[in-house]
C-alpha cells in the first residue's frame, strides 16, 4: 500500500523554550546540508525546512511518514544535543490535511506569538525559495503547498481585519518598552540590525514619538540607506559602545551566530550610569548574553518574555481572527482535495479505460453477426453503448471524487487500483484539474451523455 502523505515535524514557542529553539535553529547557510541529510532517506520525496525565531519545522512529502518523521526527529535531537526520546516531548506532528492546515495557519499569522504578524509570510516564502535552489528538494506537492500557503497568507491580509494594524514582534517589543517607561516621548533608542525586523522596529519607535533613534548594522551603508528612507541616525557597530550610555532603549535583531551584546562590553561602556536601559532582544539566535540582565539598571527581555506581555492584548485580537480561520480552513480543504485527486485521478481514468475496453469488445462481438446494418445504424448502436457506459460509470466517478477528500478511503482506493492493474501513484505525478475535482470536467461523463442523447433525438 502506498501511504504517501504530507508530514510535519516541528517545535515552536508553544512547545519549546528559547534556549532549545536557539540550538535547533537552522540558518540559511545550514539549510542545504540539513535538507541533503533529510533527502538521503528513500522514504522522503520532498522537503522544506522553515526555521524562524519562533519555530523550526520540517515539511515532508513522504512514502513512509513514520520513517520520515524519525529522520527529522533525529536531526532535531542532534542539533539540540538531546536524545530523540528527550526532544520528542517538545515536538508536534501533523499528517495529511492537518499538516496542510498548520502551514496555512502559520503563513496567515494565526499561529504566531503576535497574532496576525506579517513577517512570517515572508519567512515562509524564503523557506520555499531556498528549497527551490536545492536539487530535488521541492517537487509538485510541496511546490503547490507552499505557493498555496503564500496565497492564503495574502488573502487573509487583504480580505480580513487580521491584516489591518501593525501586529508584529517589533511592535510588541516597543509596547513593552512603553509599559516600562510609561511614555516613550523624549526617550532615546538604538536598533542593532537593519534587516526586516530592524526596519519594522525603527518605524515603531519613531511612531511612538522617539525622535532620536540610532541604527547600527554590520554594513554601515545599509544602516545609512535605512535611516535615509525612514529616519534616525546611522552609526557603525564600532560606535555602539560609545553611544550606548545615552540610550534608554536597545532593540537587537541581527543575524549574528554569537551574542553581539555581552555583559562585559555593556558594563564597561555604561560604567555607573544610573538611568535604566531596556534591552529588547528579538533575535534568534539571541544577540544578548543572558547575564546582561543581572547588571544594575538593565531590564532584559527576549522573545519568550514578550509572550507574557502580549498575552492579554492578543486575546482580543484572536477574537477578530475567526473569519481568517474560516478562510484558511477552506483553502486547506481545497488543497487536500487536489492532493487526494492524485490518487483518484488515475483511478477514474483507469476505470473508464477498463469500461471502454469492455464496451468495444462487446460491440465488436455484436456487429459481427449484423453485416446488413447501414452505417447510420452502426453509428446509433455505437452512440447507444457509449452513452450506456457513461451512465453506468457516472455514479462510480462521483463516488471516487468524494472519496478523494476522505482519509478513511485510502484502503478502498488502493484495492480498486490493484483490481484495475494500475501502478501506485508516482510521488511526482499531478492530480486532476480543478474542473475535474469540482465535477464539471469530462470525467463525469454527463456532458458526453447529454450531447449524444440530443444528437440521437435529432437523427
Amino acid at each position: 500500500m502506498d501511504a504517501a502523505t504530507i508530514a510535519l515535524v516541528g517545535l515552536s514557542h508553544h512547545t519549546a523554550s528559547i534556549e532549545l529553539r536557539e540550538r535547533v535553529y537552522v540558518d540559511a547557510a545550514s539549510v542545504r546540508d540539513t535538507v541533503r541529510e533529510v533527502m538521503e532517506s528513500p522514504a522522503i520525496h520532498e522537503c522544506v525546512v522553515l526555521s524562524t525565531c519562533n519555530r523550526t519545522e520540517f515539511y515532508l512529502h513522504a512514502a513512509d511518514p513514520a520513517s520520515a518523521e524519525a529522520v527529522a526527529i533525529g536531526i532535531v535531537a542532534a542539533r539540540a544535543g538531546m536524545g530523540p526520546g528527550e526532544v520528542e516531548a517538545c515536538l508536534y506532528h501533523r499528517h495529511g490535511h492537518q499538516g496542510v492546515l498548520h502551514l496555512f495557519r502559520v503563513a496567515a499569522g494565526l499561529d504566531s506569538l503576535v497574532v496576525g504578524e506579517a513577517e512570517i509570510l515572508g519567512q515562509v516564502g524564503d523557506a520555499y525559495e531556498l528549497g527551490l535552489l536545492l536539487p530535488d528538494s521541492v517537487g509538485p506537492v510541496l511546490h503547490r503547498l507552499f505557493q498555496s500557503a503564500q496565497a492564503v497568507g495574502g488573502a487573509v491580509r487583504s480580505e480580513t481585519s487580521l491584516g489591518r494594524g501593525a501586529a508584529s514582534i517589533p511592535s510588541a517589543a516597543v509596547r513593552l518598552a512603553a509599559k516600562v517607561f510609561g511614555s516613550l516621548e523624549g526617550r532615546s533608542a538604538m536598533v542593532l540590525g537593519a534587516g526586516d525586523m530592524g526596519v519594522t522596529t525603527l518605524r515603531c519607535l519613531l511612531s511612538e514619538g522617539i525622535s532620536d533613534v540610532l541604527v547600527a548594522n554590520r554594513t554601515l551603508d545599509r544602516a545609512r540607506e535605512t535611516v535615509a528612507q525612514i529616519g534616525g541616525r546611522a552609526i557603525s557597530l564600532e560606535d555602539v559602545w560609545e553611544e550606548i550610555s545615552d540610550v534608554n532603549i536597545l532593540v537587537t535583531s541581527t543575524s549574528a551566530a554569537e551574542p553581539v551584546v555581552t555583559r562585559d562590553k555593556l558594563e564597561s561602556s555604561r560604567g555607573q550610569v544610573g538611568s535604566p536601559l531596556v534591552v529588547l532582544d528579538i533575535a534568534l539566535p539571541r544577540d544578548v548574553e543572558p547575564g546582561v540582565g543581572g547588571l544594575p539598571g538593565i531590564f532584559l527581555y527576549n522573545i519568550d518574555d514578550l509572550q507574557k506581555v502580549v498575552g492579554a492584548t492578543e486575546e482580543a485580537r484572536r477574537a477578530e481572527a475567526a473569519p481568517a480561520e474560516t478562510l484558511v480552513a477552506d483553502h486547506a480543504t481545497r488543497f487536500w482535495r487536489w492532493y487526494r485527486s492524485r490518487e483518484v485521478g488515475p483511478l477514474i481514468r483507469g476505470l473508464r479505460a477498463h469500461g471502454e475496453a469492455v464496451r468495444l469488445a462487446e460491440l465488436e462481438r455484436l456487429l459481427v453477426g449484423l453485416d446488413g446494418l447501414s452505417e447510420s445504424d452502426r453509428e446509433r448502436i455505437e452512440a447507444s453503448t457509449r452513452r450506456l457506459l457513461n451512465k453506468l460509470l457516472h455514479p462510480s466517478t462521483v463516488a471516487l471524487r468524494q472519496a478523494a477528500a476522505d482519509p478513511n478511503a485510502i484502503e478502498f482506493l488502493d484495492k480498486l487500483r490493484e483490481e484495475l492493474g494500475l501502478a501506485a501513484v508516482s510521488p511526482r505525478s499531478e492530480g486532476l484539474t480543478e474542473e475535474e475535482i469540482e465535477g464539471s470536467g469530462p470525467a463525469n461523463g454527463s456532458a458526453d451523455t447529454e450531447s449524444e442523447e440530443a444528437n440521437e433525438a435529432r437523427s
